[in-house]
């Protein structure tokens, strides 16, 4: 699941730069490549929260696990 996730995060710029660069761009595709972009922000944002959480996690049990 996550090289699925990081296939498609690779290839989303190279996509987006292929088809400006063949098909220009219009005032439609601008819109909702800013749209597009601003969801993947957010997803990207989200994905590098989770990862602070599983990194705090398992630190926290590491170090409780080490006092015992």
């Amino acid at each position: 699941m996550l090289k699925l996730i990081t296939i498609l995060a690779a290839a989303i710029p190279i996509i987006l730069f292929l088809k400006t660069v063949f098909f220009g761009r219009s005032k439609v595709m601008q819109e909702a490549s800013s749209a597009f972009r601003k969801q993947v922000d957010y997803l990207v944002w989200a994905i590098l929260f989770l990862v602070g959480c599983a990194l705090v996690y398992s630190i926290a049990v590491l170090i409780y696990s080490s006092t015992k």
